[in-house]
C-alpha cells in the first residue's frame, strides 16, 4: 500500500513536471499572443529536407524600425524571464522528489535524471542562443522540448544565409534531426 502511494506520488509530480514544461512551451510561442488575434509569426517552411534547403518565408528584406526592434527586444527579455522562472519551477519540484526521505528508490532515480536532462536542456539553450547572436548578431530564444528545437529571432533577421546559420548551430549543438528543428520570424 506504502509503495503504491508514493507511486501515485511520483506519477503526480511527473504529470505536474510535464504540464509545467508544457504550458511554459505552449506561452512562450509567439503564435499565442491573444485567442483572439491571427497569429503573429511567419514560419520557416519544415519539411525535413537538406539542411541548405531551408526556405525564407517572408523574403521581402525589409529592416525593422528602431520601435520594432525595442518590442522585440521586450518580448525576447519576457520570453527568457518566462522559461527561466518555468525550469527554476520544474527544477524545485524535482528536488523535493529527490530530497523526500518517503520516495522510493526508483522515484528518486527517475527524478534525479529528469532534473538531469532539464539541467542540459538549459545549458542547450543558453548555448544556442549565444552562437546564434554571435553568428547573426540578432536576438533570439532558443526553446527545447521534447527532441525539437524552436529559435525565434527578431524581425528582419532571417534571409537564406542566417537559416543555414541557425540550422547548424543547433545540428551540432544537439544532435537533433533537421526536421526538428523550427525557426520562427517574429512579425511585429
Amino acid at each position: 500500500m506504502v509503495v503504491r502511494k508514493r507511486q501515485i506520488i511520483a506519477a503526480a509530480l511527473v504529470l505536474a513536471l510535464g504540464s509545467a514544461v508544457f504550458i511554459n512551451w505552449y506561452y512562450n510561442r509567439p503564435s499565442v499572443k491573444n485567442a483572439n488575434t491571427r497569429p503573429s509569426v511567419e514560419e520557416v517552411e519544415n519539411t525535413g529536407g537538406n539542411l541548405g534547403d531551408a526556405k525564407l518565408v517572408n523574403s521581402s528584406g525589409v529592416s525593422e524600425s528602431a520601435a520594432a526592434s525595442g518590442k522585440s527586444g521586450d518580448y525576447f527579455a519576457s520570453a527568457k524571464l518566462r522559461r527561466s522562472s518555468a525550469h527554476d519551477e520544474a527544477a524545485e519540484i524535482l528536488n523535493k522528489v529527490i530530497k523526500d526521505s518517503s520516495s522510493d528508490p526508483a522515484t528518486v532515480k527517475e527524478a534525479a535524471d529528469a532534473l538531469k536532462a532539464l539541467s542540459n536542456a538549459v545549458k542547450l539553450e543558453g548555448d544556442i542562443e549565444s552562437l546564434i547572436k554571435a553568428k547573426t548578431g540578432s536576438e533570439c530564444v532558443a526553446i527545447i522540448n521534447n527532441g525539437t528545437v524552436e529559435v525565434i529571432v527578431a524581425k528582419g533577421t532571417l534571409n537564406d544565409t542566417v537559416i543555414l546559420q541557425i540550422k547548424e548551430i543547433v545540428l551540432k549543438q544537439t544532435g537533433f534531426s533537421a526536421e526538428n528543428i523550427t525557426i520562427v520570424e517574429l512579425s511585429s
